[in-house]
């Protein structure tokens, strides 16, 4: 009919709503609660921004501009004084669903594709061997901090978030080619299998749980909720006297550097064990150590010791 239009108008909360939708849908396969609370805050966030710069909470994808966006950015930074590498992941939430805007053919031009966000590196926190062994060998009286603690000693040996060590089953631990005993899970993130070889400490770990009545059938360890496991690591790390930081995370990264890259294990392999996709993300996890340095030094070291060199000026 005259004066209507062809196609619907669509908007930025129809958008949204397809693509929480179908996120939803896949949960447990291609994608995480975790994710779907993101881009269901990061819709929160826009309602905000768009009542206190526009004074509506959606607006026409058609109408979206450069502008927008930027402004939205500067709202992020001051508004919630979230840190660069927040705001940045936030934005790219935003720059995806416009993409898939224009893929389902909602927007025929893309107004953000301009934006770019610098994600910054960020140190990540690992424990070193001495702060590990300090943890290992801690007596605890309470029961639920001793648990925690052995969790959280068996992600620093095997690299697994804690959600993927708490659903792990006896029939996760599999014998590889060498004969040796291998963990094969998929990870609770993204579905990718993951294969880690069991280290003395992690098989040990294993065997100590073997027969805890508070281990549900074929589960290799009780389970605690992440959130009261990482309270209870603060009380650990206040008993061993360690002033970082622990959370799971951490395990993660002493991993990747104190356990496997400072005692020579090649950073691909450690990617391909962290379920990694390329080398510049194991890098963010891993720090070459003094410990490495000293290794890798020695032979050159060795090499001028004794040596007298002829160090003479030209001047007088």
């Amino acid at each position: 009919m005259q004066g209507e239009e062809l196609y619907p108008v669509r908007k930025l909360s129809d958008i949204f709503d397809y693509q929480t939708e179908f996120i939803s849908s896949l949960i447990g396969h291609n994608y995480t609660y975790g994710t779907l609370r993101k881009y269901r805050s990061t819709y929160r966030s826009l309602k905000r921004y768009m009542l206190k710069a526009y004074g509506v909470d959606d607006m026409r994808l058609d109408l979206l501009d450069f502008k927008f966006i930027r402004d939205y950015e500067a709202f992020l930074r001051t508004e919630y004084k979230w840190v660069n590498n927040t705001v940045a992941s936030t934005v790219r939430r935003v720059k995806t669903v416009i993409r898939l805007a224009m893929d389902l053919g909602w927007l025929n031009r893309n107004p953000f594709i301009a934006m770019k966000l610098k994600v910054e590196e960020v140190y990540r926190d690992f424990l070193t061997s001495e702060e590990l062994s300090r943890i290992a060998a801690k007596k605890f009286k309470i029961r639920r901090l001793s648990t925690v603690r052995d969790l959280f000693i068996f992600s620093c040996f095997t690299g697994l978030s804690y959600a993927d060590t708490v659903k792990l089953e006896l029939d996760d631990i599999v014998t590889g080619e060498d004969g040796e005993q291998w963990l094969q899970t998929h990870r609770t993130k993204n579905n990718n299998r993951v294969r880690v070889p069991l280290l003395p400490p992690a098989l040990k770990l294993i065997r100590l749980y073997h027969d805890d009545p508070r281990r549900k059938e074929n589960k290799l360890f009780p389970s605690i909720s992440n959130q009261k496991a990482n309270a209870y690591l603060k009380d650990i790390a206040k008993a061993v006297s360690i002033k970082k930081k622990l959370t799971y995370h951490v395990a993660r990264h002493t991993f990747a550097t104190t356990v496997t890259l400072t005692n020579g294990v090649p950073i691909e392999t450690v990617g391909q064990m962290l379920d990694h996709k390329s080398i510049k993300s194991t890098q963010l996890y891993a720090r070459v150590t003094d410990i490495k340095v000293r290794i890798d030094m020695g032979p050159l070291k060795a090499r001028y010791e004794g040596q007298e060199l002829s160090l003479e000026s030209e001047f007088d």
